[in-house]
């Protein structure tokens, strides 16, 4: 993209750009998310202990939801026309709002909320990512999540 063409993400800010199809999860998932990062605690791994608990059984992990994400915007259909790379580039923001027990279904919602041109015609997107959760009222995590793109040359 070149620094005199409007970036295709401007008409997008304040636009919610997808919502993703609910994603499956299960104690397998759990369990293999702990071993990867060592987020390992009874209330996510420990089935008959954590059914005594103050939730009745295991509940998913704020990361594991909020890593998600990534997969999660795979469904959203961005402007892709000349972009070589999409980093990315992290968060200034996220909240754990609302405990999910293992074996409910998360989906991901997302709205532009800024674009920043950067160096050489490449630019910054920020958007607002909401992870929810099946039967569950409030979000489950919320997030300002950025990328950056990368353009061709």
């Amino acid at each position: 993209m070149s620094a005199t063409m409007l970036s295709p993400f401007e008409p997008l800010i304040g636009t919610e750009v997808g919502v993703s199809r609910w994603f499956e999860t299960s104690q397998a998932d759990v369990d293999a998310f702990a071993d990867v990062v060592g987020d390992g605690g009874w209330i996510h791994n420990d089935v008959e202990k954590s059914a005594a608990g103050p939730y009745g059984g295991t509940l998913l992990q704020g990361f594991y939801m909020l890593s998600s994400l990534s997969r999660m915007a795979r469904d959203l259909r961005l402007p892709t026309e000349g972009a070589l790379n999409r980093f990315n580039y992290g968060f200034e923001r996220v909240r754990f709002v609302s405990p999910v027990p293992t074996g409910t279904r998360i989906r991901g919602r997302f709205t532009v909320t800024g674009v920043e041109p950067r160096n050489d015609g490449d630019e910054l997107v920020r958007l607002h990512a909401t992870v929810e959760a099946e039967g569950i009222e409030k979000p489950a995590v919320v997030a300002e999540w950025s990328f950056y793109i990368r353009y061709e040359r």
